[in-house]
């Protein structure tokens, strides 16, 4: 590795939201962790060592930026040990505190490693936190499933050779920057930017983002399958549909601006890179319906419309739309629909440290985003796992809830006309 170089859109817009916080004396942590419980007998030394060497297979987590130019400094920072916490009261309250605490962004690392023992002396809590800059939930899984690796070479337990760690990200950051200086890549752009309405202005989020967890159990999403296949969705897409509808339905409280999470990754160079490679795609469906079928069908085309566009970054549409509010994208009101499948966590298997057992567990960490953050989950019992997020200067609580009945709702209708549409086929 080598640099400096420039940045993605995606980062560029992080970098600038932090010189703005920075000059505003506050700070607003973007990090990604993965928190882990831990029971059994497990080497703090081996795992420092571990950690050290998951550092340097992974060079991008010792990078650093310069926020105002902006650049990307490749070269790399010297690792650093893992952080044990003395076991305090509360010790999920300390490793949230802890993973919030800033990152030095322009000397690095950007990322730390923290072990909390707990009373019970062959329990302790880990957290892997990285800095949303290097890192999006695909890597975060990649670094943990590479760092139970490393331990189990350091402690004997394995003799599994490594291969090395692609280094693929920053070859897709380059391709994706040439590409929108490119004649095609210009003319994607004008277009997004006349067809791609921004909503008006909201709230900054400054104030804490309250979550209301929802969950569907395995019976019910099942009932999905039929529309889901109909219409060739996935059912986290049919989900999208039913919320789409649902803030049209709404209109008078939530805007029609979303933006679906698009992993970046179609690549397989891609799969074990660890990188912000994660990004928003908007779509906008003028074409919505009362007919739970046509309403599908037109989604559908949306959807697959604003894929085709996902070359171009979210920031950058904002920037080539309103260039005023490209540094704070987190000021317009729409809404995001962030999908977990379990296809994507299937694909990075975790191997446990060798002599214990692993239970990994949520830590919700303050993290600004749009007016309404919705982050959808497949559990690993087949169900849905739903957590609402939002800004409570917009919405109250009440409001929200409002709009996940809605789309079960909708989820209600497509249900039941895909039911019919089988039902008329059979006869």
């Amino acid at each position: 590795m080598n640099g400096p170089i420039t940045p993605s859109w995606t980062q560029r817009s992080r970098l600038l939201r932090l010189v703005e916080d920075a000059e505003a004396g506050r700070y607003r942590p973007q990090h990604t962790i993965s928190a882990l419980r831990v029971r059994g007998e497990l080497n703090l030394s081996a795992l420092n060592r571990a950690w050290i060497r998951l550092q340097r297979r992974h060079p991008t987590l010792l990078t650093s930026f310069d926020p105002r130019k902006p650049l990307w400094r490749l070269d790399p920072a010297d690792p650093v040990d893992l952080i044990r916490l003395q076991s305090p009261a509360d010790a999920q309250q300390a490793l949230t505190r802890e993973a919030e605490r800033p990152f030095d962004v322009e000397r690095g690392p950007l990322a730390r490693l923290i072990v909390i023992p707990l009373p019970d002396a062959a329990e302790m809590m880990l957290g892997l936190v990285i800095d949303h800059l290097v890192s999006d939930q695909w890597s975060r899984r990649i670094l943990v499933a590479d760092l139970y690796r490393l331990y189990n070479l350091e402690i004997g337990a394995s003799t599994e050779t490594l291969p090395p760690a692609p280094n693929a990200y920053l070859g897709w950051l380059e391709r994706q920057n040439n590409y929108l200086e490119s004649t095609a890549g210009l003319n994607l752009r004008r277009k997004l930017a006349r067809h791609v309405i921004l909503p008006q202005d909201g709230p900054t989020g400054r104030a804490e983002i309250p979550r209301i967890p929802r969950q569907l159990n395995a019976d019910w999403y099942e009932r999905l399958l039929p529309a889901a296949r109909q219409h060739r969705l996935t059912r986290l897409q049919l989900v999208l549909a039913a919320l789409d509808a649902a803030s049209a339905e709404l209109a008078e409280h939530f805007p029609t601006a979303t933006l679906m999470m698009v992993t970046g990754r179609p690549r397989p160079d891609l799969h074990g890179a660890v990188g912000w490679l994660a990004d928003h795609v908007a779509i906008p469906h003028q074409g919505r319906s009362a007919d739970p079928g046509e309403h599908l069908r037109s989604f559908r085309e949306a959807l697959v419309a604003a894929l085709n566009s996902a070359r171009v970054p979210w920031p950058l549409v904002v920037a080539d739309s309103v260039p005023e509010r490209f540094s704070r994208p987190t000021s317009l009101p729409y809404l995001s629909f962030n999908a977990q499948s379990l296809g994507m966590r299937a694909a990075v298997p975790l191997v446990p440290f060798a002599n214990t057992e692993i239970e990994e567990f949520p830590v919700h960490l303050s993290r600004p985003d749009g007016a309404l953050l919705t982050y959808w989950t497949e559990d690993d019992d087949g169900g849905l796992r739903v957590a609402l997020r939002y800004q409570p200067e917009r919405y109250s609580e009440a409001d929200v809830l409002a709009l996940w009945e809605r789309t079960i709702t909708n989820l209600d209708r497509f249900a039941e006309d895909a039911g019919r549409a089988v039902g008329s086929a059979e006869r």
